[in-house]
């Protein structure tokens, strides 16, 4: 990978990141952030809009167990808009993996120079595969 698109790569993946954190909450950050026409299609298969989104995480009463996320990946659809994919999770007490999701993102780069997440999509992962399915 190219060295800017390496450090504009490790940008997103940050950015992803912290919107499983505390930074959720701020809602000057989440206006900056998302898109004006960001779309997210849930887990749950229900689809939200900036102004839900930014509601319902400025006002959840805390996050039950935090959110992890691992195996990250970019593709590049233009030059200023790129496809995040990854998995993520939640730990229960037993210290053991739940909630599996894969999620994808598409980042577009703003005329301001600001990357903002124009959608999102999460894909809850089964407990076990299905049969001998191959890509």
């Amino acid at each position: 990978m190219h060295q800017k698109n390496s450090a504009i790569f490790e940008l997103l993946k940050n950015l992803e990141i912290s919107l499983h954190k505390e930074k959720r909450k701020n809602i000057d950050w989440l206006n900056t952030i998302l898109h004006d026409d960001f779309l997210e299609i849930a887990k749950s298969g229900y689809v939200y809009s900036k102004k839900i989104v930014i509601d319902e995480l400025t006002t959840e009463f805390k996050m039950v167990s935090p959110i992890f996320s691992q195996d990250f990946n970019i593709k590049w659809l233009d030059e200023n808009i790129a496809l995040i994919t990854y998995q993520s999770y939640e730990i229960n007490k037993s210290d053991h993996p739940f909630n599996k999701a894969l999620r994808s993102s598409i980042w577009q780069l703003s005329v301001s120079g600001t990357w903002q997440l124009r959608f999102h999509q999460g894909t809850i992962m089964a407990a076990q595969p299905l049969g001998n399915i191959t890509p």
